[in-house]
């Protein structure tokens, strides 16, 4: 689902920085819609062309500026998120966009640690405190069921079939529960998709 969502960004003009993130074949970047260059940071590359930060510590970086800055599935994994958050602002460009996921209802992942889970509400209070502007905050996937199949999908995605037909049965469940309550998505969220801007 969050593919879905990364291939509707367009990022066709100007520098990207990856931010948490290195390159490799299952990065979520691979899927964006542009033909600029892809450039990372994070603190553990051995790559020399990547940007080498602690995303901890507030880092100045003033020589490296971006016109488009992206943080996702890094949040979680960030115990002083708000330096990450200013991190990110100080190295986008005035008037850049920045754009970012984090998951709400998934399974503990290190990468070495997972720390936080944040609601829609929490996102934008921390967005507006690190200056961003035009805040939006949208749910990726949502759903009693989809949930549900979050959970159990360790197991069944050892079966791509099963697991393929259990996620459209459980997309249809959460279709027929949207008809009577909308919000049902909002309540249940898989996850986040964050945007804005310098």
């Amino acid at each position: 689902m969050q593919i879905i969502e990364i291939r509707k960004l367009n990022l066709h003009n100007g520098s990207i920085l990856d931010v948490g993130s290195k390159k490799s074949s299952s990065n979520i970047t691979n899927h964006l819609n542009t033909n600029e260059k892809i450039n990372y940071a994070d603190k553990f590359t051995k790559d020399p062309n990547d940007l080498m930060i602690d995303l901890e510590e507030v880092n100045e970086l003033n020589n490296k500026i971006f016109k488009n800055v992206l943080l996702f599935n890094v949040l979680e994994h960030v115990f002083n998120f708000k330096n990450c958050l200013k991190n990110c602002y100080l190295i986008l460009d005035k008037g850049g966009f920045f754009c970012g996921s984090t998951p709400f209802f998934f399974r503990i992942h290190g990468s070495p640690n997972d720390y936080f889970r944040y609601t829609e509400q929490s996102l934008v209070k921390a967005l507006e405190k690190t200056g961003f502007k035009n805040i939006k905050v949208e749910v990726i996937c949502g759903g009693i069921f989809i949930c549900f199949f979050s959970s159990i999908s360790i197991l069944t995605m050892r079966i791509p079939l099963l697991s393929n037909i259990l996620l459209i049965f459980c997309q249809t469940l959460d279709g027929i529960i949207f008809i009577f309550s909308k919000s049902i998505k909002k309540i249940y969220p898989l996850g986040y998709l964050f945007q804005g801007n310098k």
